[in-house]
């Protein structure tokens, strides 16, 4: 079983609480570390639209962090700060992991 949906960081960006079983993927900020599965893909660079291709492809260009992702995530939630209703890198990570 792979991870089945997403969930958000909740807090602030000091006081960051990832929800219990989940997994947190996105990047370093206070109090979480960065995930090998973060987006190096900024918004503050990209749209989001890019910023997700972009992250398509690097990730399918690293087969050992997908096999790593499949291992590491079966069955879990991914944490990220976006909003569940938009978008985000954890959609196209569960997708790629299948």
């Amino acid at each position: 079983m792979v991870a089945q949906s997403r969930v958000r960081v909740q807090g602030d960006l000091y006081h960051p609480v990832v929800p219990a079983g989940a997994v947190y993927v996105g990047r370093q900020g206070f109090g979480l570390r960065r995930s090998p599965w973060a987006n190096p893909f900024s918004l503050r660079e990209y749209d989001r639209a890019e910023a997700l291709r972009r992250y398509r492809q690097w990730l399918i260009g690293q087969p050992e962090l997908v096999e790593r992702a499949r291992r590491d995530l079966a069955g879990r939630q991914l944490a990220c700060w976006c909003r569940v209703e938009d978008p985000c890198h954890a959609d196209v990570l569960a997708e790629i992991i299948g």
